[in-house]
């Protein structure tokens, strides 16, 4: 039996059809996944705001309407009764339905079948987050530090994971400190040790949900709105996006083959609170910070009261026996907070780092954190913890550097064979991927954002290296990961990829500006 409606609405009354309106013109998609009632209520209100159903305009009973729509009449009836409670409709007399008199003074709502539109209410730095230009291409598998998971020990971190559910202990169901997990810091104490040669104790360690978390976290510790803050050039993008948030004002600092040029930032941007480098692994460029630079840096750092976050970005990987000392390990005065992720290590998804500061600043941080989201998930914290005590971490990283090794010779050894005219490739020896920069014959026949639009359209995701910069781009290349590459695949690969630049050259007029 179909429910009675408020006021004695829609009694069916069919006496007088011919004053009454039909609504057998409406569409109804029956594949979509909004609701027919809802589909009919934006239908009927849409009109109305519109004014194509003026105050006073009778409706068919739902009856009529129900056999028009080929629907159900509940559905109609769950429809008015939506309209009746935003009062878009009203009961006649005579129980039927009309449109409300103070309907058109509604705020014309989003359609139920359309997307919403670009909140109005966002704050500046919010629009300004959203209009940094800059295209991922995780699913190629050219995608710059981009892990290779198919080899990981899934089968012990799956029984890690069951062990931490199946039996944890009451203060570990409930919330953790905001430090994270006591086993896990120092856990990660150890690995720094033994990985990095980073000296630390664990309460100087704090558990993340990675460094784009950290960063937001620190950005909003440190920053107020309007402050300066030096940036590489080029230099990683999704660094810039927390920092934008936080509503710091971004000075691009270049580097050149010894890291950032501490000299032209401090020229540049003498009052900036913050500086975030990647000294070990620079991203894209792959060069390493010296160490007259580093300790240039720091010695600025300290003199004039500044912040460094160190992204030791896929320090892990390195592909030679020499081991760069960290930033962290060279400062005294306390200076710089160290980001790590295991994103790379293990798998992105997994969304666990780490920042390692001084306690004073870890105090803050996490009196902080505790008033915003409280903890990073406290059962995988468990699993990674036995996963590092168990020696399944380091064991997998050691694998997967011998596996990358082998990726970046043959990455390179194809484009040597096959753009050797084209393509220059970085010196660097550690991480996941590398640039390979055009020479000054590519450079006049394309440029890098119109030759990966080229290998886009032939199915090949390749980022170009000027996205990466804040200003007029010095440099032209493509930033190429190699994480995902079977050695196998490169060669053939890079052939695909010289003969559609080839192509495009020969068929388009040379434009090196453009960009």
């Amino acid at each position: 039996m179909v429910p009675a409606l408020p006021n004695g609405r829609d009694m069916d009354n069919s006496r007088h059809p011919s004053k009454r309106v039909s609504l057998a013109g409406m569409h109804i998609d029956r594949t979509s996944a909004v609701p027919l009632h809802l589909q009919i209520a934006a239908h009927i209100r849409d009109s109305i705001l519109r004014g194509v159903f003026p105050a006073g305009t009778q409706f068919l009973g739902s009856r009529e309407i129900a056999r028009e729509l080929g629907c159900s009449r509940t559905v109609v009836l769950t429809a008015w009764d939506l309209l009746y409670a935003e009062g878009y409709l009203a009961s006649t007399p005579r129980g039927s339905v009309m449109v409300a008199a103070v309907a058109a003074a509604h705020v014309e709502p989003p359609s139920a079948a359309s997307p919403a539109a670009e909140p109005a209410h966002m704050s500046e730095r919010w629009r300004s987050l959203l209009g940094l230009d800059y295209e991922t291409n995780w699913p190629s598998v050219f995608a710059p530090g981009a892990p290779d998971v198919s080899t990981f020990p899934f089968k012990q971190w799956s029984r890690l994971l069951r062990q931490a559910w199946q039996n944890p202990r009451e203060q570990e169901c409930l919330d953790l400190p905001p430090e994270g997990h006591p086993q896990l810091r120092s856990e990660i104490a150890n690995f720094l040790g033994s990985v990095r040669g980073l000296v630390c104790s664990p309460e100087e360690v704090v558990i993340t949900s990675g460094t784009s978390g950290a960063l937001d976290f620190c950005s909003r510790m440190i920053l107020d709105p309007g402050d300066e803050v030096w940036v590489e050039e080029p230099g990683f993008v999704e660094a810039r996006w927390a920092l934008t948030a936080a509503g710091a004002r971004l000075v691009p600092v270049p580097v050149d083959d010894k890291g950032l040029v501490v000299s032209e930032g401090i020229r540049r941007a003498p009052g900036a609170r913050l500086i975030v480098v990647t000294p070990s692994h620079q991203y894209p460029l792959g060069v390493s910070m010296g160490l007259e630079r580093r300790l240039e840096l720091l010695d600025w750092a300290n003199k004039n009261d500044v912040w460094v976050i160190e992204d030791d970005y896929n320090s892990e990987f390195r592909h030679q026996d020499s081991m760069i000392a960290s930033l962290r390990s060279l400062d005294r005065e306390g200076r710089v907070i160290y980001f790590g992720t295991f994103s790379k290590i293990m798998m992105p998804n997994l969304r666990l780092g780490y920042l390692v500061a001084n306690r004073h600043f870890i105090a803050g941080f996490a009196k902080g954190r505790a008033r915003i989201d409280v903890h990073t998930s406290g059962i995988g914290q468990l699993a990674l913890a036995e996963f590092m005590r168990e020696g399944h971490l380091l064991r997998h990283l050691r694998a997967m550097r011998r596996v990358y090794a082998a990726r970046r010779e043959a990455l390179i050894d194809a484009i040597a064979a096959l753009m050797p005219d084209d393509l220059t490739v970085s010196s660097a020896v550690t991480g996941l991927h590398l640039v390979a920069l055009f020479t000054e014959t590519m450079q006049a026949r394309m440029s890098d954002r119109e030759a990966a639009a080229v290998l886009k359209r032939a199915g090949i995701h390749v980022q170009p290296l000027v996205q990466n910069f804040l200003q007029q781009p010095t440099r032209q290349g493509l930033v190429f990961g190699y994480g995902r590459l079977r050695i196998e695949d490169a060669a053939p690969l890079l052939a695909r990829i010289a003969a559609c630049i080839s192509a495009a050259s020969r068929n388009a007029p040379s434009n090196p500006l453009s960009y």
